[in-house]
């Protein structure tokens, strides 16, 4: 039988193309990547159990690589695999080994570092930068006396009580989980602040743990304190009783009393209106006043006793000018015991700051104190008139 060159064409495309379908299943199948420009690396794990060659190298969920082989080397499974060229890796990047599905399957997922130097072809990662898979099968046999030990009516009514409680609160709950994402976040950014805290935390305790002998006396000192305050409770409640009454009858005190402290507030302040708008006046009267009494200080230092006498009233106004003057009459009687002088007549001497003064004109004063005059002078205040 003699088959046409057409059909022969028609066979010979079919099975190239099913050979070229073939080799790319089978590329997938293992994993393999051909024709990628690669470097090769190594990396020590601790534990490497389930990872293959031909297993996935992963950055950010990107195949970059694929594990070439697995070998023990002083006790420690070194994993080598390839990364494409265009990948340069820090000095820092962390390698760790992750599940790729239920059946066990794992892949290499590198977490690039911030360091500006870089890997080179051939370096070992050490075993300080990786991390081991999960064993899930040890989870489970760890697990397992704790699961033993649940009671499956009880863990059945548990969840049935927490599906009734979060049935229809969806919205609630994605609220709160939002605000907790919120404040995790807040409390990752001042986690500088927390730390300081606990540590000033840390510092006070010491600082109480050191004094711990002055506090528990401080603690017997306020227990002896209260057990005299104990005994003295009713002192203390008389005490509070008195003050009660007290307060009660100054109550009623001010509240009889009010209108005369009104007219006193009144007054005192109309008296300081009075002192506040005469200020000059009465500064001038107090610079004056210890002139004018200097000679009753003289004469009081050298006798017992003595006599006054005004012999001259002086009124002026604010400017010094005279507006009354009276003066003593020349015969005026005086008293017998008026420091032991005759009768007589009065001399009017006028001192130079206008001040004037008498003596008598006969006898003899029997006590060393001589009788003394003084002038009492008077100045107006108010508008100058």
């Amino acid at each position: 039988m003699r088959v046409s060159k057409a059909m022969l064409l028609k066979v010979v495309v079919f099975t190239i193309v099913c050979l070229l379908l073939t080799v790319a299943l089978g590329l997938k199948l293992a994993n393999s990547r051909l024709f990628a420009d690669t470097y090769d690396m190594k990396a020590e794990f601790e534990d490497a159990t389930g990872v293959l060659k031909g297993d996935a190298v992963k950055i950010a969920g990107v195949d970059v690589g694929r594990v070439t082989g697995t070998e023990i080397e002083d006790g420690k499974a070194v994993l080598s695999f390839n990364v494409d060229e265009e990948i340069q890796l820090p000095t820092d990047s962390q390698l760790a080994i992750r599940w790729r599905n239920v059946l066990g399957q794992r892949f290499v997922y590198i977490y690039p570092g911030d360091d500006e130097a870089r890997w080179d072809e051939g370096d070992t990662i050490p075993m300080s930068q990786t991390n081991d898979v999960a064993d899930i099968g040890e989870f489970l046999n760890r697990v397992g006396p704790i699961l033993k030990a649940i009671d499956p009516e009880q863990a059945n009514a548990f969840l049935d009580a927490v599906n009734t409680a979060l049935a229809g609160n969806e919205e609630n709950i994605r609220t709160l989980l939002d605000a907790g994402a919120s404040l995790a976040s807040d409390l990752s950014e001042r986690d500088g602040h927390i730390a300081r805290t606990i540590t000033n935390a840390d510092t006070i305790m010491e600082a109480f743990a050191s004094q711990d002998d002055q506090i528990a006396s401080i603690i017997d000192d306020l227990d002896n304190v209260s057990g005299v305050l104990a005994r003295r409770t009713d002192d203390v409640n008389q005490l509070v009783t008195n003050f009660a009454d007290v307060q009660d009858q100054l109550d009623e005190l001010l509240a009889t009393s009010a209108s005369n402290i009104d007219a006193s507030i009144g007054s005192l302040e109309s008296v300081s209106s009075t002192l506040s708008s005469n200020e000059k006046n009465l500064g001038r009267t107090l610079r004056s006043t210890p002139a004018g009494i200097s000679n009753y200080f003289q004469t009081s230092a050298w006798g017992e006793w003595f006599n006054v006498r005004i012999v001259e009233l002086v009124l002026q106004d604010g400017e010094s000018n005279d507006l009354v003057r009276q003066r003593e009459i020349e015969d005026v009687q005086r008293c017998e015991n008026c420091g032991g002088r005759g009768q007589g007549g009065t001399e009017q001497i006028s001192n130079d700051d206008g001040s004037g003064s008498s003596s008598a004109d006969g006898g003899t004063a029997s006590n060393p104190a001589e009788n003394v005059g003084s002038l009492l002078r008077f100045s107006l205040t108010g508008d100058e008139r």
